[in-house]
């Protein structure tokens, strides 16, 4: 973080090709602080609440509510549409108004979402259930610039890349936990009580931020009285200047060249891993007739891999380039993707090829998530890191969004096991592209892990 820009100012992005040869990548040694790691806990507890019921959530909607597919798609992706605005409405209010207080508002108003939308299952009410989810949405997408540009703010370089680690272990070992204690909820109670557990857990979550996580050195300054004119909190200069007014923020994003080409390779990576959550569930099941058994411990898998694998690989790639890790993520997902496509076609082990992409495009997920995490900070001029956080979550957001319309065409037009996950593969091209293009205009400490 440093200081913001006054009114009225220009930004500059100058790519000086000295700073290649200067920079040398931080050190590994110092530990992570310790409030990053409570957060990584925090986020853990929220995803475990949301994982009791999110994952059920169709199931209950058709086999309940007697939602049709059709309709089922329609509101997921409606819903998603709604939310994508509020990422960048969230980075703009968390660069005003503070990091922690927004993340502990955040997490107490889905916990009320989330107890709305319980009382509405309760009742059978499809409208109300709609109305209590798109809320917990909206307010989830905009609280999520925030828990970002926290650990920007007490963290940079390598340290910032094993700060967003532990909020990822966190995520997934929250989601295993959460699936597997939400199915028995639900099997003994029933979904809405399911539900309105997941919001005492999520205000759990926002209990433990409260208690235990302290305000980071630029919601300090803030609460000190200098919201209207602060300084960088890692500067140390004493300087300060005025925060620049919302349109001026977003016209500078908007001339960010380098950020906005980074920001669209992450959309065409969307569009191609987001086949994960939607195409390769229905592939595996209905194409290479895998039991929903053997699927669920294969996405059991996937969490593990991620809880047990993403420190020891984030580790080994400390010091390197960022857009070079997100291109080997991509890789790794085409390797498993392809593969499994070709074990359809040819009927070669498909159990066996199953577990192998899941293992495969995990380490890929792993990968891929370091520079999506870590990037926007890193990019972010001085002052405007939750708007950039914001904006990539936006772009992203409707990358996975489009990535359900591209693998139901897919689907829809080929019966070809290997053919299908080659055209999905199509997007992972220009994401390759972009990425190797932008590293060549950034300056090198940004792109270092």
């Amino acid at each position: 973080m440093g200081p913001s820009r006054p009114h009225g100012w220009a930004p500059t992005f100058r790519r000086t090709p000295d700073v290649r040869k200067e920079y040398q990548p931080p050190a590994r040694s110092r530990a992570v602080d310790w409030n990053l790691r409570v957060l990584g806990v925090a986020v853990g507890v929220r995803t475990l609440g949301n994982a009791l019921y999110f994952p059920f959530l169709a199931l209950f909607l058709h086999g309940v509510l007697a939602v049709g597919y059709l309709e089922l798609g329609v509101i997921f992706f409606a819903v998603g549409v709604v939310q994508l605005p509020f990422n960048i409405a969230g980075g703009l209010w968390t660069d005003r108004y503070g990091r922690r207080r927004w993340i502990i508002l955040g997490l107490v108003a889905e916990a009320l979402a989330t107890a709305g939308l319980a009382y509405a299952f309760d009742l059978r009410s499809l409208a109300g259930a709609i109305v209590a989810g798109t809320l917990g949405g909206m307010v989830i997408s905009a609280a999520g610039p925030a828990t970002s540009a926290y650990v920007a703010d007490l963290a940079e370089g390598s340290e910032r890349t094993r700060g967003f680690t532990f909020l990822r272990i966190g995520f997934n070992a929250g989601y295993s936990a959460g699936v597997t204690l939400g199915g028995i909820l639900i099997s003994l109670f029933g979904f809405a009580p399911a539900v309105a557990v997941a919001a005492v857990v999520i205000a759990a979550g926002a209990a433990l931020v409260a208690l235990v996580v302290d305000p980071s050195p630029f919601d300090v300054e803030l609460h000190a009285g200098r919201a209207a004119s602060r300084r960088s909190p890692s500067s140390g200069t004493g300087e300060r200047v005025p925060t620049p007014p919302i349109a001026a923020s977003l016209r500078a994003l908007l001339r960010d060249r380098v950020a906005l080409e980074v920001a669209l390779a992450f959309a065409f990576a969307a569009l191609f891993v987001g086949q994960w959550a939607f195409t390769f569930p229905l592939f595996v099941r209905n194409v290479l007739g895998i039991p929903y058994s053997l699927l669920g411990v294969g996405l059991a898998i996937n969490g593990l891999v991620v809880v047990f694998g993403q420190t020891l690989t984030t580790q080994s790639v400390l010091g390197r380039r960022h857009t070079t890790i997100a291109i080997a993520g991509v890789a790794l997902y085409a390797v498993a993707f392809i593969g499994l496509g070709a074990a359809g076609l040819w009927s070669v082990y498909p159990v066996a090829a199953f577990f192998a992409a899941v293992v495969v495009l995990t380490v890929g997920e792993n990968l891929v998530t370091i520079p999506q995490s870590t990037l926007p900070s890193n990019l972010a001029p001085q002052g405007e890191v939750g708007l950039y956080n914001g904006a990539f979550a936006t772009v992203g957001g409707a990358g996975f969004l489009g990535s359900i319309v591209l693998g139901g065409w897919v689907l829809s037009v080929t019966a070809n096991p290997l053919l299908i996950w080659v055209l999905l593969a199509l997007p992972a091209i220009p994401a390759v592209i972009l990425l190797r293009h932008a590293a060549g205009r950034m300056p090198l400490e940004h792109d270092r892990a």
